[in-house]
C-alpha cells in the first residue's frame, strides 16, 4: 500500500512544479540516497536508503512554510512519512526566528542535517545511541535569537512533545516531562580565510516510565575554502549522557567522533572519522568499574561531480573492548550515491 501512496505524493508534488516561477517563491526539490553495505554486521546488499521531496516557500509577507516528505528503508521495511512540516518567521520579532511544527531539533551538528547532507555515510555510535541514526525529530516550537554583541552569538531554545525520542514510527506514550533543549553557538574567523562554528548543547526529558535523560554536548566545525571549493573540513561532536531510571542508579555515558576531511582536487576528497564511546558508570557485582570502550575508524573517499551529485566509499572498522579484551570486531564496506533534483536550500555553515 505504501508504494501507491508514494507515487501519488510524487505526482502531486511534481504537478506543483508547474506553479514555480509565478512570483510566489515556491521551490521544490528531491533527494535520493542509495546505499550498499557489505561485510560482517551489514545487510550485504544495495538498497534505496532514503528518498525525500521538499517543498518550501514564503506563505505571505510574514511567514515561511516547509514540508518534507520522506520514504526510507528501516530493517527491511519501507516507511513513508512526514519528516518536517513547519511554519516560521524571521520577520515578526527583531533579531529572532521561530518555527512551529514537526522538525529536527536544532541541537548538535548532525541532527540539524538530513543524512544525505552529512560528510560521511553512516552515523557514529554516539549519534545513533544518544540521538538517532537519522536524527531526533519531534513536534514542537523552536525559537532563536541573535544577540546584539560585537561577536556572533546565537541562542536556540525549543520544547517538543516528547511522546517519542529519536525517530520512531509509533505515537509513543505521554511523557512525564516534555523534551526541552538549547544550543548556544558562536562563530570565529580563522587563519588562511577559514571559519569555525562552536555550539554548546543541552537536552532534557522524562519519559512515561519516569526515566530522566540529560544530554550535554559540544559540536565544533571548522572549514577552509578556496573560492567555493572546500579544501579542508574538521567536524566533531562530544556528548555526555546521564540516564536515570525512576528509583534506580544513573548510567553515565560519554561518546564522540572527530572527522577531518581534505580536498585533494575540486571533485575528490578524503577523510578519516574516529569514533569513541564508553559507559563510564559500568560496574560488576562488587561495584568495581568495568573498563569498556567502543571504537570506530572510518576512512572515506568522496567524489562530487557537482553540488547535486555525490559518490562516496568508506570502510567502517568497528570494535568493542571490555577490560582490554576485544570482542566482535566488524568490517563493513559502504558505497553511497546521493543526488539532488531541484533547488535544495542552503545551510547556514
Amino acid at each position: 500500500m505504501r508504494l501507491p501512496l508514494i507515487l501519488a505524493a510524487l505526482f502531486c508534488l511534481t504537478s506543483v512544479r508547474a506553479e514555480i516561477g509565478n512570483g510566489t517563491g515556491l521551490q521544490i526539490s528531491a533527494a535520493g540516497d542509495i546505499l550498499g553495505s557489505f561485510g560482517k554486521g551489514s545487510k550485504d546488499k544495495l538498497i534505496p536508503r532514503e528518498g525525500e521531496v521538499l517543498v518550501f516557500a514564503p506563505i505571505d509577507q510574514f511567514f515561511d512554510g516547509l514540508i518534507n516528505l520522506a520514504a526510507h528503508d528501516e530493517a527491511g521495511k519501507v516507511f513513508f512519512e512526514v519528516h518536517e512540516m513547519t511554519i516560521g518567521s524571521t520577520k515578526l520579532i527583531p533579531r529572532s526566528r521561530f518555527r512551529i511544527g514537526q522538525l529536527f531539533l536544532g541541537i548538535g551538528r548532525l541532527n540539524q542535517f538530513h543524512r544525505h547532507d552529512w560528510p560521511f555515510t553512516s552515523a557514529p555510535k554516539v549519534q545513533s545511541d544518544f540521538l538517532h541514526e537519522e536524527g531526533v525529530n519531534d513536534t514542537g516550537i523552536e525559537y532563536g535569537y541573535l544577540f546584539p554583541t560585537p561577536f556572533y552569538l546565537d541562542l536556540t531554545v525549543g520544547v517538543a512533545n516528547g511522546w517519542i525520542f529519536g525517530h520512531a514510527h509509533s505515537e509513543g506514550f505521554k511523557p512525564k516531562g516534555p523534551t526541552h533543549y538549547a544550543r548556544l553557538a558562536t562563530f570565529n574567523t580563522l587563519f588562511w580565510d577559514g571559519g569555525m562554528q562552536t555550539g554548546l548543547n543541552y537536552l532534557g526529558r522524562t519519559d512515561s516510565a519516569g526515566t530522566k535523560v540529560t544530554l550535554l554536548g559540544v559540536d565544533h566545525t571548522a572549514k577552509w575554502k578556496e573560492n567555493t571549493i572546500l579544501t579542508f573540513l574538521l567536524q566533531s561532536e562530544v556528548w555526555y549522557r546521564i540516564k536515570t531510571p525512576s528509583g534506580g542508579a544513573s548510567e553515565k555515558t560519554l561518546g564522540f567522533y572527530v572527522y577531518p576531511q581534505y580536498g585533494i582536487s575540486p571533485s575528490w576528497s578524503v577523510g578519516m572519522r574516529i569514533d569513541g564511546y564508553s559507559v563510564l558508570s559500568l560496574e560488576d557485582a562488587s561495584k568495581s568499574h568495568i573498563g569498556n570502550y567502543d571504537y570506530g575508524f572510518v576512512p572515506t573517499v568522496t567524489y562530487k561531480a557537482s553540488e547535486f551529485s555525490t559518490i562516496r566509499a568508506s570502510m567502517n572498522f568497528k570494535g568493542h573492548l571490555s577490560q582490554g579484551v576485544e570482542s566482535s570486531p566488524e568490517r563493513v564496506f559502504e558505497i553511497q550515491s546521493v543526488f539532488i533534483l531541484g533547488s535544495h536550500p542552503a545551510h547556514d555553515f
